[in-house]
């Protein structure tokens, strides 16, 4: 009886073979891999397709095994309930499976003692990095802190800490242009509803909003609302503004939480926007094109904050970077359908269009 031979293992592709396929240097797979340094655009893309279509899989546990690395990095947010957190931890997630990682993640409820006692789980995990949305502005600082963090990137709410890389966006000129848009619409009456003051980035938007406000020399007409961190707080606070004697002809909605409210507190009374009130919200969120009309919105590029947040820690982990890292990123504008100028802007315009 003849017996076929037995068949030859198939070789498992190499690094080599996903440089060649996507026509670039090994050096760049490896980089791109490992985020060790920035690969962008086509070739990131085209190593990854690579990388999916060999099913290449890098051998990364012994490298780290002999580093004494576990390849987690462990990721510390305020509240997995909002959709920008959680849109930042499926980034992260995504990222550290293309690059041979595991997360953990925990959420600190805003509460500086919970997120102490969160880091100290994580780094009895033996972690080689942390990457935290703080829950203050003074991150570290509370008595009982854990001691020996690893490697740590601080994301989102980080203005000038001394201690820690940081990467963050530039609230400042979010507050700014999303209030000067409203006055160049012709709105002088103009509310900002945000949570609270709380933290630096907060401030930082009512700083730009009220920077334009007196660069069109009307800061006498100012009106901060705030409404807590929840959507019905934040609900509440408005509607109660917008039943003023003279009710604002715009909002400027500075937080996700904001927006919703916003939007609940005008339905409820039943108002249009923008025909009766212009609103601007923040954070971009599919729903924001999925009701009529659609929002204007001020948002975080989600997926850069997260690559430079992770590439940032890499190169840390990795001891490639000696200075603090001082990542500042711009908010990316999407100016829909919710704002447009005010009834009495739109009526003279009528008026002088219907003058011979």
């Amino acid at each position: 009886m003849n017996r076929k031979p037995p068949k030859s293992p198939v070789r498992p592709p190499t690094i080599r073979d996903v440089a060649d396929r996507a026509g670039v240097s090994p050096a760049t797979v490896s980089n791109t891999l490992s985020g060790l340094r920035g690969v962008t655009g086509d070739r990131r893309r085209a190593v990854l397709e690579a990388v999916e279509a060999l099913g290449y899989k890098s051998n990364h546990m012994a490298s780290s095994l002999r580093r004494g690395q576990t390849r987690t990095v462990g990721i510390v947010v305020p509240n997995l309930g909002n959709e920008f957190y959680s849109g930042l931890v499926r980034q992260w997630e995504k990222i550290a499976s293309q690059s041979g990682f595991e997360i953990l993640v925990v959420a600190s409820g805003e509460d500086p003692v919970t997120e102490a006692r969160r880091i100290e789980s994580l780094i009895a995990r033996r972690i080689d990095g942390l990457l935290v949305v703080a829950a203050d502005d003074d991150f570290g600082s509370i008595p009982g802190f854990p001691a020996g963090l690893p490697p740590t990137v601080l994301v989102d709410r980080a203005r000038g800490h001394l201690q820690f890389d940081t990467v963050t966006s530039d609230n400042f000129d979010a507050g700014y242009r999303g209030t000067l848009h409203l006055l160049e619409l012709g709105h002088r009456d103009v509310t900002l509803l945000i949570s609270s003051v709380n933290h630096a980035h907060l401030r930082d938007r009512v700083e730009g909003y009220r920077r334009a406000l007196g660069e069109a020399g009307i800061a006498a007409s100012e009106w901060v609302v705030f409404g807590g961190g929840t959507v019905e707080g934040c609900r509440a606070a408005i509607e109660q503004d917008l039943r003023r004697p003279r009710p604002p002809t715009a909002i400027f909605a500075a937080t996700f939480y904001a927006t919703l409210g916003a939007v609940k507190a005008i339905n409820a009374l039943e108002l249009d926007y923008p025909d009766e009130v212009s609103l601007l919200g923040f954070e971009h969120s599919e729903w924001m094109t999925t009701v009529r009309p659609y929002i204007s919105a001020i948002g975080q590029r989600v997926e850069e904050l997260a690559h430079s947040a992770w590439q940032t820690l890499r190169q840390r982990i990795s001891g490639e970077a000696t200075d603090l890292a001082r990542v500042l990123l711009p908010f990316r504008f999407a100016m829909r359908e919710s704002t447009r100028p005010p009834k009495s802007v739109r009526e003279l315009a009528a008026l002088e269009a219907q003058r011979p």
